[in-house]
């Protein structure tokens, strides 16, 4: 809702102006995902999104304009495996499926921050 986007909008303020920083890029867990679209289509300092096993239509994803990296567990059939990378791919994402993982990730977790950190260091040009 409304006061969740406006608590990550508050959030994001402080973390630009902690970093001195003009973008960051906003990670999402499951329904969270939709926070951060709605934070992303508002304001142009959200320089990247990460989403993982996001609880969203997977057209929602193709009007990005901003970097996109999905990660999904293999179990994980909420949505549509091959309707989520077609959108990814047309917002010009990464699609991650971590091997043996539902959508709760109990198993291979570290992947998943391993899947984050290597594509925050892409976004940081590094």
């Amino acid at each position: 809702g409304g006061a969740l986007v406006e608590d990550a909008e508050a959030a994001m303020r402080v973390a630009l102006e902690n970093a001195g920083t003009s973008a960051l890029a906003v990670a999402a867990l499951h329904g969270g995902a939709r926070v951060a679209l709605a934070l992303q289509e508002r304001h142009p300092a959200v320089g990247g999104l990460c989403l993982v096993a996001p609880d969203v239509d997977p057209l929602s994803l193709v009007r990005l304009s901003c970097p996109l990296l999905v990660i999904v567990g293999a179990e994980d059939r909420r949505l549509p495996r091959a309707a989520l990378a077609a959108a990814v791919a047309e917002a010009g994402g990464d699609l991650e499926v971590i091997d043996d993982a539902g959508a709760t990730f109990h198993r291979n977790l570290p992947q998943v921050g391993r899947a984050a950190a290597a594509w925050l260091q892409r976004l940081s040009g590094g």
